[in-house]
Order: structure tokens, then C-alpha cells, then sequence
């Protein structure tokens, strides 16, 4: 007679088990998740209307002007309701007034777009819950707020799913916590997540997933998602064209490579003319609303504002107390490090690293305000952070089974340090337009 075989006890600890990540990148996202949750936890910057202000009002202002106060291209309700929450402030920032009588926006429409679902969710609750459905009352300060963390996780999950396909799942996760906690991106991706560049971080992340898809498998499906990708970038932010390098120079290692890209373009001439015609729609979203508002198709942003590419403010913009990038985010020195042995682990990328680093780097700092306003650290430099990735994965892949302790420790110091120094700036220790070293000693040990 044959025994019958029971079927397994489920006891807590295997049904908790099952629920637990599997792999060390899982482990580590889990945990970024929770700092994430923290720092966002304090509902003070809600209840005193300090989101929606500042550079995030301005890419905010098109979807309450369109949806609410509708008051397009002239903007005195929607001034009217801005000033009713933070009477303290010009309710016209960001206005610009034509000759011809009618207001645009100094900011780029791409962001008011990412928010979009996120505006939806708030107005529904506001108008049930009984709050003011203005598009400004605590609703929509919240969830734009959680929204915009959402796609920052989101970027960092795909980040380490990509970082996965160069190096070891241990290093991918020493990596993905390094980077999201050890450097600014903690901020802009919690108490300044409305801000543009947590959301450009996980486009960044998901132009070098698709660039990599699309010449792996050369179908429209990669090829269009890539496509829609850069010219959701682009409406975010216009510099981002820059990052046209990374599917232009990707994989340029030769002679060779270079007539074979040729070939691989001529033959996919159908799917190039498609992804131009989507980068093309994607952007006549701004020339519309610029029509319908202003009554002309093309204007200037940030007027009088330019770059001047022969006064760099490099030594400032990399080390000085203000704002330099390295000296709040010293992790990062490992990703530049990285560069010289990326291509042992994606030689794909030593191109795009080698070109698009050091211009990218150079040009931010000779914007007229090299300290780019108020905020932590430097945040341009933030959409460079998911390819400074792979470089930091590299050094790790090349030293870490020699010094994989003296490494870890290093790493862990400077996480705590960034996170310490997060909490700060959340709390106000740490100044966010006049930080300098006399400040920095003598609140060093704040809370």
C-alpha cells in the first residue's frame, strides 16, 4: 500500500518567507524603500503649502490653469488661488507676459504631465473627502509629492533588475544602495520629489534599458518605447537632448562597430522615421499649449538665462561646501573611477561614458548660476546617475574579491553620512542656498 503524501505545513515563518524579496537587490530596494518612507513620513511641508512652490509650482501651474481655474493664457484666477496658500510669495512666479497681452510659463510642460495622474487622484479625493478641489489644498500637495516618490522607486527597481546584467547580484545591490542613499538622489526623491529629477531619473533608467533592448532585438516594440522615453525627457527638461548620446554612441567601440550601427540604421529606416514621428508628438504637446496660451508656437525658456561655456566653475561646482557634487555625494567617486574598468563589465557603454561624463559635468557648471538655486547638492547632475551606475558597478567587479571588507566599510560610512546629512537638509540644519564651511562644523552634530 502506498503511504499518502501530505501536502507541506504552512507555518508563519514560510508564508512571511514567501513574501520576502529573493534576491540581494530585492533586500536592498526593500530598504530604500522604508528610508524613503521616513524622510516622507513628516506632513509639515503639506500642511504649510511648501510643496507646489518654486520650480515645482512652475511645472505644476499647467494643470490646475487647464482643469480648474481655466483660465488659460491670461492666469488671474489661478494667481488669485496661489496666493490665497502662500500669501508670502509672488503668485505670478513663473508667469511670463507676452507683448500681445497673454501669459505663458517659463517652465516646460513635462513635468505637469508626469503629475497628471497623480492631479487626477487628489482631485477625486478633494472633491469627496471635502477638501477645497483648487488644485493647492493638502490633497494635492500630498499626492503629487507621493507621486513623484513613486516614480523614483520605481527607477530604482528597474535600475537594479538592469544592473543585473552586467555585474553580480551582490555588487548590483552594493550599487543600487550606494546610489540611492548615498548620494542626492535621496532628496530629490522624497523631501523634493516634486522636483524634476527623481522623475528623470527613472527615464534615464529606462533609455539605457530600451537602448540596450533595441539593438539587442531590433524591433519597433524596444525601438518606440525608447522613442517615447527621449521625448518625455525632452519635455521634461530640453537639455536633456544631450542624452541623445546614449543610443547614438552606444556600442561605437570600432571601426567595425561604427559601419555596422550604419547598416543597422539603413535597415531599420521604417522604425526610425516611426520613433522620430513619436518624439515628434510628444513634443508638439508644449508647441500646442504654447498656441492655445500665448497665440504663437514657439517661445524662449528661461529668457536672459544662458550658459557660458568659457567661465566654467568647475573647482566650486565639484568640491566647494555650497553645492559642490562630490563633496555631498563623495560615493560617486567610485563611479567615476569606474570608467576605466566599464569595459570589462559593458564595453557597450565605455563610448557613451567616456563622451558624455565629462561634457555633461562641464557644461552644468557653466550655467550664469552655477549653484542652480536652492536645493542639496548638485541636481543637474542627477539624470547622469543611472549610467554613473554601471560605472560604479564596474569598479566594484574589479576590486571588490581583493578589498571586498575596506570596500563595504567605505561604502557604509558614506551612506550613513549621506543619510545623516538628508535628514539635516530635511530639517533645515543644513542650508540649502548659503551652506559654507563654518556652518557645516559647527552643525555637523545637529539633529
Amino acid at each position: 500500500m502506498q503511504a499518502e503524501v501530505l501536502p507541506p505545513i504552512s507555518t508563519p515563518t514560510a508564508t512571511w518567507r514567501r513574501w520576502l524579496p529573493g534576491t540581494h537587490v530585492g533586500f536592498v530596494w526593500l530598504m530604500i524603500v522604508i528610508v524613503h518612507i521616513a524622510l516622507m513620513k513628516d506632513a509639515s511641508r503639506w500642511n504649510r503649502s511648501d510643496v507646489l512652490v518654486w520650480d515645482a509650482g512652475g511645472y505644476y501651474l499647467y494643470l490646475p490653469v487647464t482643469f480648474i481655474t481655466k483660465d488659460i493664457g491670461e492666469g488671474s484666477f489661478l494667481s488669485y488661488v496661489r496666493g490665497q496658500y502662500r500669501p508670502d510669495l509672488d503668485p505670478d512666479h513663473s508667469f511670463i507676459r507676452l507683448p500681445n497681452g497673454r501669459v505663458v510659463f517659463k517652465y516646460p510642460i513635462g513635468m505637469a504631465v508626469a503629475y497628471s495622474p497623480w492631479f487626477a487622484v487628489a482631485h477625486v479625493y478633494a472633491l469627496t473627502a471635502g477638501f477645497s478641489p483648487d488644485g493647492y489644498s493638502k490633497p494635492y500637495q500630498r499626492y503629487i509629492a507621493l507621486g513623484c516618490m513613486v516614480y523614483s522607486l520605481l527607477g530604482l527597481w528597474m535600475l537594479g533588475k538592469e544592473l543585473r546584467h552586467y555585474v553580480p547580484d551582490h555588487l548590483a545591490a552594493l550599487t543600487l544602495l550606494a546610489i540611492s542613499l548615498g548620494t542626492n538622489l535621496l532628496i530629490y526623491s522624497t523631501v523634493d520629489s516634486p522636483m524634476s529629477h527623481g522623475t528623470l531619473f527613472l527615464l534615464n533608467v529606462l533609455l539605457l534599458r530600451y537602448t540596450r533592448q533595441w539593438y539587442q532585438a531590433g524591433r519597433w516594440q524596444e525601438g518606440s518605447k525608447l522613442a517615447l522615453v527621449f521625448g518625455m525627457m525632452m519635455l521634461v527638461r530640453p537639455s536633456e537632448l544631450w542624452m541623445i548620446a546614449v543610443p547614438m554612441l552606444w556600442g561605437l567601440t570600432n571601426r567595425t562597430a561604427v559601419s555596422q550601427r550604419f547598416i543597422f540604421w539603413l535597415s531599420r529606416w521604417p522604425q526610425l522615421l516611426i520613433m522620430v514621428a513619436i518624439i515628434g508628438f510628444v513634443g508638439s504637446l508644449q508647441l500646442i499649449f504654447w498656441r492655445v496660451s500665448g497665440r504663437q508656437w514657439l517661445m524662449e525658456f528661461y529668457a536672459g538665462e544662458r550658459f557660458y561655456l568659457l567661465e566654467p566653475h568647475l573647482l566650486d561646482g565639484l568640491f566647494s561646501v555650497r553645492k559642490g557634487w562630490l563633496f555631498w555625494s563623495p560615493v560617486l567617486v567610485f563611479a567615476l573611477l569606474g570608467i576605466f574598468w566599464l569595459r570589462q563589465t559593458a564595453p557597450a557603454l565605455v563610448p557613451v561614458a567616456v563622451v558624455l561624463v565629462p561634457a555633461v559635468v562641464y557644461v552644468t557648471f557653466t550655467w550664469w548660476d552655477w549653484t542652480y538655486g536652492g536645493g542639496y547638492g548638485c541636481r543637474p547632475l542627477i539624470s547622469l546617475y543611472p549610467l554613473l551606475s554601471i560605472c560604479m558597478a564596474s569598479f566594484w567587479a574589479r576590486w571588490w574579491n581583493a578589498r571586498a571588507v575596506a570596500m563595504a566599510c567605505v561604502v557604509g560610512v558614506l551612506v550613513l553620512l549621506s543619510v545623516r546629512q538628508s535628514w539635516q537638509y530635511s530639517r533645515g540644519v543644513v542650508d540649502c542656498c548659503n551652506m559654507d564651511w563654518a556652518r557645516y562644523k559647527e552643525h555637523f552634530f545637529d539633529h
